[in-house]
């Protein structure tokens, strides 16, 4: 190949690699039908959470759509960076804690750039991010958070105001889609693509578990910011025995913190239908997992929107953040304890006894259970 070659407007080229049409189908580029010219630089600056990340991937066909034949670049911090693995409309994940993303955001120059959050490190990052156009938000030279039109004044207000907040009844994506000016109905599940090993190998030895039951997760966790929204370990235990006595099997899901609680629900379990799949799994690993359940039940955690990218029935149990801004996307239910006035409070902790979390019988997630299966 010579210099003259090289189509360097391509969405396939990678610089320091041969590109992916070239190495896994021996095109090159004078004769290659899969050249892709890039039309539109657009940058994602969204940080965190690893669910909220996740769930923002729901806007790439919006942005696909309005921006044709777009390359993406998202900009995230690392503990996220895994959930693009696979994924078919991000071109490439620049991370915070690399030294090069300062660079690289100083000298090269994006089409739009966009950011959906607050947060005041991603503003600053959207800020010095070198765009012909911005959406979302910005940061000032006085450190103010700067909304770009009102769909991003009307999401700044509702986190800044816990009247407004609790009043909303519109889900993030609505939200989210007013404050990046992109259509509401553009909007899609979030994305997050198991590989085909951890696919097959998840498959196989999902197939290979005793029982012939429908397979539901339990996903145990909630991260560490709001205690209450984990439900129980007492009602776990308890679910996983009136399941396991309607003849479903249980499959534990969650991460490195759950360890322990995986370790206590097994043991209380014992002899009856309930697996653990492990706490150590990459996102597309437990995509794959989750890939093999009927149903998950979780709290509102990164299970809901791993469920909503699989396609999968969710039962959310929700406390202190907002039940209406979740998309189940017709798949699953919402149980939100009743007789509480101070739900969706988003504090850490309280002393209100029994926590809203409590309030949410393991019998009520059991019908719920049931009638996702029985609509399926």
């Amino acid at each position: 190949m010579t210099d003259f070659d090289l189509k360097a407007d391509c969405r396939h080229v990678r610089w320091d690699r041969p590109c992916a049409p070239h190495k896994q189908r021996g095109k090159v580029c004078a004769t290659c039908d899969e050249y892709a010219p890039v039309r539109h630089r657009v940058l994602v600056v969204k940080l965190a959470a690893t669910g909220d990340v996740l769930r923002t991937t729901a806007f790439l066909p919006a942005i696909h759509a309005q921006w044709p034949q777009a390359k993406v670049t998202w900009l995230t911090r690392r503990s996220a960076a895994g959930l693009f693995d696979g994924n078919p409309l991000v071109d490439e994940v620049l991370t915070t804690d690399d030294a090069v993303t300062a660079a690289r955001l100083a000298t090269e120059n994006f089409d739009v750039v966009l950011c959906p959050d607050a947060d005041p490190e991603a503003a600053v990052l959207a800020t010095m991010a070198k765009g012909r156009e911005r959406r979302g938000y910005v940061r000032d030279a006085q450190g103010v958070i700067v909304p770009l039109g009102p769909g991003a004044q009307r999401w700044l207000a509702m986190g800044l105001s816990d009247a407004q907040k609790k009043a909303n009844t519109e889900t993030y994506q609505a939200l989210v889609a007013d404050v990046l000016g992109l259509p509401r109905d553009g909007v899609r599940e979030p994305i997050l693509v198991p590989s085909r090993c951890d696919a097959d190998d998840v498959r196989a030895f999902a197939a290979a578990l005793p029982g012939t039951g429908p397979l539901i997760g339990l996903n145990t966790g909630a991260g560490g910011r709001w205690a209450y929204k984990v439900w129980t370990r007492a009602h776990q235990r308890t679910f996983l025995q009136l399941a396991t006595d309607a003849g479903l099997r249980v499959l534990l899901l969650g991460g490195p913190e759950e360890a322990e609680t995986h370790q206590d629900l097994l043991a209380s379990s014992r002899g009856r239908p309930v697996f653990d799949a492990g706490n150590c799994n990459s996102y597309g690993r437990f995509a794959a997992w989750v890939d093999q359940c009927a149903a998950v039940v979780t709290s509102d955690s990164l299970a809901v929107h791993v469920a909503a990218a699989r396609k999968k029935p969710a039962i959310v149990l929700f406390g202190p953040t907002s039940a209406a801004e979740i998309e189940l996307y017709g798949r699953g239910e919402k149980l939100v304890p009743e007789g509480l006035d101070c739900l969706c409070c988003y504090l850490p902790r309280c002393d209100r006894a029994p926590h809203c979390q409590a309030l949410i019988q393991p019998t009520d997630v059991l019908a719920a259970v049931q009638r996702q299966l029985a609509r399926a």
